[in-house]
């Protein structure tokens, strides 16, 4: 005698489940099902042409999809799904530092007084004159600036192109870059360790 499936498949009394499609046969009286677990790998075929159940035990003619004691499935654990990897954390950019050529000083030959020029697109050279509001980025008036020859408003020093340029304002004792004198309101382009005299007042021009 035999038991058939909703699908008619022939199976062997007492199976309780179909060995073609593993369902359920509640015509039968099934046996003490273990609990059901994911098939490792395939099930092993004997010599004499059956397979065991990796889950109940119940041996099962070879070639079944599906265990006839359990209904676990007889053909191996389904193939692993590849993770992909977490992408690496994004590091945030370092910020930029200022270009070489922008830090450059003015160095009073005299007392070593140093005066920064980087960050400044337009230095205004001079003495300080707080009844004329006149407050210059460079004030020589602590470093010989008033008995030195020195205008309030004497030059000017300014960016363009990452290069440095010296222009006079039309002062009273004039501006030399080398010892050579300045026409006023003429940019000199100004290069490293250049000699600057303003009126009597000397200093040195440096950068990288």
């Amino acid at each position: 005698m035999s038991v058939r499936c909703s699908l008619g498949h022939e199976n062997p009394d007492g199976s309780a489940f179909c060995d073609e499609c593993g369902e359920p046969l509640t015509a039968a009286e099934p046996a003490a099902v273990a609990p059901a677990q994911p098939a490792a790998a395939a099930a092993p075929v004997a010599g004499n042409g059956t397979q065991t159940c990796p889950s109940c035990g119940a041996v099962n003619p070879a070639g079944e999809a599906f265990c006839s004691n359990c209904g676990v499935s007889l053909l191996g654990a389904p193939a692993p799904v590849a993770v992909a990897p977490a992408p690496a954390p994004v590091q945030p950019a370092a910020p930029a530092a200022a270009p070489a050529s922008l830090q450059a000083r003015l160095i009073v030959e005299a007392d070593n007084q140093e005066f920064d020029l980087a960050g400044k697109d337009n230095i205004v050279i001079g003495r300080e004159d707080p009844v004329s509001n006149i407050y210059p980025d460079v004030d020589l008036t602590p470093h010989g600036g008033d008995e030195g020859g020195v205008s309030r408003i004497h030059a000017r020093i300014f960016v363009q192109n990452d290069q440095y340029f010296l222009e006079d304002e039309n002062s009273t004792n004039f501006t030399f870059v080398n010892r050579q004198r300045l026409a006023a309101k003429t940019p000199t382009l100004l290069s490293d360790n250049d000699e600057v005299r303003f009126g009597r007042v000397l200093l040195r021009f440096k950068r990288p």
